[in-house]
């Protein structure tokens, strides 16, 4: 036997095993994994900075309104109230490289809706700053605590802006529908939040539907969002957010009127989606 010939192929198979042991690290998140998109309820869309965040100077100062409940996965609404007119809006994570930087025509007042990525802390801080004519006002970081739903590779939510009753529904593949009125399907699909039921409000202003660390079932999903009751409002703005396999989509729209007490297949079709 030639030793050294049996030694070459025996030293191939160690360092392929060696190779196929090492594992590849997760990259760290990014601004984008935490905060997927952020817009303007007019529609204005965000642009990602990779350079420092302007230095506070003689800008705007502003007040903000918070929503009630931030989810991981969802989307929300943060009002901004300036003391004067501002034509940009920056918006971060405290610690993070980056930000969002939105153009938008002088304004004194509008509303964010900024999504949350399923990756997201459950406790950051929110950064926030205004510009005008690229002089930038005093930055404000709001605490975000975010309320605990269940994520995975199929979650859909919907956040709105007025203490009303707004219902999600969303159709399986087999057709069954889940909604406040059955709230678990078969394959482990639930309406996990469900917020002012009846016009009982508890100001979260949010449903989620989510399969957790369940297989959801494979084909075309419906997802409907129902204006139940207004509960006095005359209009309520709604974002709803669909993540499938990490994939993010938000949709918009709104309500007028009275609501329609709306049961199993009620409700405006907002998208379909396929697993």
């Amino acid at each position: 036997m030639n030793v050294r010939t049996l030694a070459i192929p025996l030293l191939a198979l160690a360092l392929a095993a060696c190779s196929g042991s090492k594992k590849k690290s997760a990259a760290p998140p990014t601004l984008k994994d935490y905060l997927p998109t952020v817009t303007t309820s007019g529609g204005e869309t965000a642009i990602l900075v990779c350079t420092a965040m302007p230095s506070a100077s003689s800008g705007p100062d502003f007040a903000t309104t918070p929503p009630g409940a931030v989810l991981p996965g969802g989307s929300a609404y943060w009002g901004l109230s300036a003391d004067y007119a501002f034509d940009q809006i920056y918006v971060a994570i405290d610690g993070m490289d980056c930000y969002w930087r939105i153009d938008v025509t002088p304004v004194t007042d509008t509303t964010l809706i900024v999504t949350v990525g399923q990756r997201a802390p459950s406790t950051f801080g929110l950064v926030l700053g205004l510009s005008s004519d690229g002089a930038a006002g005093p930055r404000h970081t709001e605490p975000v605590a975010l309320t605990a739903v269940g994520t995975g590779k199929v979650q859909v939510s919907v956040s709105w802006d007025q203490p009303a009753d707004v219902d999600l529904h969303l159709v399986e593949p087999g057709g069954f529908e889940i909604y406040y009125g059955d709230t678990v399907s078969s394959s482990g699909g639930t309406l996990d939040l469900d917020s002012n039921p009846a016009c009982s409000i508890d100001n979260i202003d949010n449903e989620n539907i989510t399969y957790g660390t369940n297989e959801p079932p494979s084909g075309t999903y419906t997802v409907r969002v129902d204006y139940y009751d207004a509960c006095s409002a005359t209009q309520t703005n709604y974002t709803v957010t669909v993540t499938v396999r990490g994939v993010v989509q938000t949709f918009t729209g709104s309500f007028t009127g009275d609501g329609d007490g709306g049961d199993v297949g009620s409700g405006t079709t907002i998208t379909t989606f396929t697993y």
